[in-house]
């Protein structure tokens, strides 16, 4: 009797699979392209992906950019050609690497602003030649409802 009941309470766990494949969930993102302004040589793309309900990772790869350099990036509001005002300060691209990455959960006014709401955004992204140059665009590109 014992061994049965044992049995009856073991045998679930002999045929689950234990695989972590199970619990993985395909990646949600959207690349935006970055083009070079002026000249500047930097180009690159501007990756949003869905980490949770609440939280967008944006990772920036740029090519181009200058050793040294440190090029600070925010989200405008409206589209390129139209400007706007600053929506949501990024991280700053390292220009040894040429990469940032910013955990975006709201906007610079504290709005909260999920994955969703960033890929229909209207807005766009500047990339700055430096933070004692911030009237120097090096790349650009319409993001969310604005993307080509």
């Amino acid at each position: 009797m014992k061994k049965t009941l044992l049995f009856l309470l073991i045998a679930p766990f002999l045929f689950t699979n234990c695989s972590d494949d199970d619990d993985a969930v395909a990646e949600v993102s959207t690349t935006y392209t970055l083009n070079a302004i002026s000249d500047s040589g930097v180009s690159g793309t501007a990756k949003f992906t869905k980490v949770n309900n609440t939280t967008t990772r944006i990772d920036v790869t740029l090519t181009g950019t200058p050793a040294g350099g440190d090029h600070p990036m925010h989200i405008h509001m409206n589209d390129a050609a139209t400007g706007g005002g600053i929506a949501v300060t990024l991280e700053n691209v390292n220009g040894d690497t040429g990469l940032s990455t910013t955990m975006v959960m709201a906007l610079d006014d504290d709005t909260a602003i999920t994955y969703e709401g960033l890929i229909a955004y209207n807005g766009y992204i500047n990339v700055h030649l430096s933070p004692t140059e911030l009237a120097t665009i090096v790349a650009q590109g319409n993001i969310g409802s604005n993307a080509p």
